[in-house]
């Protein structure tokens, strides 16, 4: 971690930190302090309270702070021209990300304050100054999409967060018989079967007792509906119908698309209603089951089947899929730390490397690289012979965030390590 910081008289080097003045007395308070304290020590926190006491005495009458009026910005518009990747936010980055990304001074989409240097990155990508302004124009976005302002189709980017790529369509694509995917038992580690990146015609899948099959629509001798979709979509789409056997009802679709439904015994078609009831007065509803998985080579993907079924599931992830995003979770925590860090020593957006911490403890045989001692997996922060990852040149010193340039050490080892550059070399007693 590399916690201690030093002064260098090389030009290169990065400047020490200083804190915040007290708002009473103006000593600097030291760097490490939190930005919400104000006050340097207890009797300037006692003056400060009773200066305000002064001011506003308990019987004067409560005057109500005016809401700040916002200003809106530059609406949320996506950028086509936008070409630079936007990591870790495969959502709203591309809804929010403007054309540039702010370097300190532009005003806040929201509120019109100006953007600071050292906000993180992911404000400073959609030029707002704070948490709060961010939620704020997530909120305002989210209904300007469910009003139908923004489509989401013509965005670039947009629905790929599952899609498949060439090499995983011609590997699923290929010919293979018709199969049914069955409800697994309730011990198993995930509960549904499946294959591919959806149902083929001829598959069965069957949820919880209910029974969806599949065929084309040309098939079932509806031309008319092979027409319809074709008029107004591509030319060579081809229409699947799901069909509910309990119920007989019926969905055709392409892809994510529903176009049309029906359900016997009703007069008219139901268009794209996607909930109904039967004879017996039992709720069904169609929905668009997606479970996301990943291929043998580590890829992710979604099986994406229209199902009709009592109960509608979430979007569900296989163990492997959770893995992954876990794995994910890991070494992006480890990546934006890294930064902070350097934010705080004068370097906006360092380039770092997304390296998992258990693939260096991994690689390092879960032995402390400062006192070649064993470590224990199962120790937690804040446990002093816990697992941490160390910088074998300091981050002070500008050592980057590399699986070259890091290694397994103990919490403990590791502070008292502090900015010595290598891969220490002292024996440090404990547990």
């Amino acid at each position: 971690m590399d916690h201690a910081l030093t002064t260098t008289d090389d030009s290169d080097a990065i400047s020490e930190r200083t804190g915040r003045p007290c708002a009473i007395c103006g000593t600097v308070m030291e760097s490490w302090r939190p930005r919400s304290q104000k006050y340097c020590s207890d009797p300037c926190r006692e003056a400060a309270a009773k200066k305000q006491r002064a001011e506003r005495p308990k019987d004067a009458p409560k005057i109500r702070r005016p809401k700040p009026t916002l200003t809106p910005g530059t609406p949320p518009v996506p950028d086509p021209a936008r070409t630079r990747e936007v990591p870790g936010d495969p959502y709203w980055g591309p809804i929010l990300a403007a054309a540039d990304r702010a370097t300190g001074g532009e005003p806040c989409r929201v509120c019109a304050e100006p953007i600071a240097a050292k906000t993180p990155w992911s404000y400073r990508d959609r030029h707002v100054c704070s948490h709060r302004c961010n939620e704020t124009l997530k909120r305002r976005t989210a209904t300007r999409i469910r009003r139908g302002e923004i489509d989401l189709g013509s965005i670039p980017g947009m629905g790929t967060r599952g899609a498949a790529d060439e090499e995983q369509r011609a590997h699923f694509g290929q010919e293979r018989q018709p199969a049914v995917f069955r409800t697994r038992d309730a011990d198993a580690d995930f509960p549904y079967e499946f294959y591919g990146l959806g149902p083929l015609p001829g598959d069965v899948v069957e949820r919880h007792g209910s029974v969806t099959t599949y065929a084309t629509a040309a098939s079932m001798g509806a031309d008319w509906l092979v027409d319809l979709v074709r008029s107004n979509s591509e030319d060579d789409a081809e229409p699947i119908l799901a069909i509910h056997e309990q119920t007989g009802a019926l969905l055709a679709y392409t892809g994510r698309t529903p176009w049309w439904t029906s359900v016997p015994g009703q007069e008219q078609p139901l268009g794209q209603q996607q909930s109904f009831r039967d004879d017996d007065g039992r709720q069904w509803t169609w929905q668009n089951e997606i479970i996301r998985d990943v291929d043998e080579n580590g890829k992710a993907y979604d099986w994406e089947a229209w199902v009709c079924v009592a109960e509608p599931a979430p979007t569900l992830w296989t163990p492997a899929y959770s893995a992954r995003s876990e794995k994910q979770r890991r070494s992006t925590r480890a990546r934006n730390s890294y930064q902070a860090r350097m934010r705080g020593y004068g370097v906006l957006d360092a380039a770092a490397a997304q390296v998992d911490p258990l693939d260096i403890y991994e690689r390092d045989q879960w032995a402390c690289q400062l006192c070649h001692k064993a470590i224990d997996s199962a120790a937690e922060w804040p446990d002093p012979w816990s697992a941490t990852l160390d910088h074998i040149k300091p981050v002070s010193l500008a050592g980057e965030h590399s699986a070259e340039n890091l290694q397994a050490a103990h919490w403990i080892c590791n502070v008292r390590k502090g900015d010595a550059w290598g891969p220490g070399g002292r024996e440090i007693s404990g547990g």
